[in-house]
């Protein structure tokens, strides 16, 4: 698998959005870490899960100065935050992709 660096948040979020389907490893708070498959794609959201509107400065604010963002846990299925600065990696397309912000 090939591997790639994300340097900014708008280039995780843009990666996120083009995959699809994502699987990331970051480190939880607690210290323990975490394997999650998520998305971003509303075509593989249930509709009982799917926000009523969507304010991307609001999720902008929240990347930038909180280092989060939310997407889809499909395994857990429910909404979740990915810790931006605990990130590992992320796989999508066939790539992994190192995180540094």
């Amino acid at each position: 698998m090939a591997e790639d660096l994300l340097t900014s948040i708008i280039d995780v979020l843009d990666r996120i959005r083009d995959a699809g389907v994502i699987k990331v490893k970051f480190t939880k708070k607690d210290g323990t870490e975490r394997i999650m498959k998520c998305t971003l794609d509303f075509d593989q959201i249930p509709n009982e899960h799917k926000p009523k509107k969507v304010d991307v400065s609001q999720i902008l604010k929240l990347a930038k100065n909180a280092k989060i963002v939310h997407v889809f846990d499909l395994e857990k299925i429910g909404w979740r935050s990915i810790p931006l600065d605990r990130v590992e990696w992320l796989d999508a397309d066939n790539f992994r992709f190192k995180v540094k912000l």
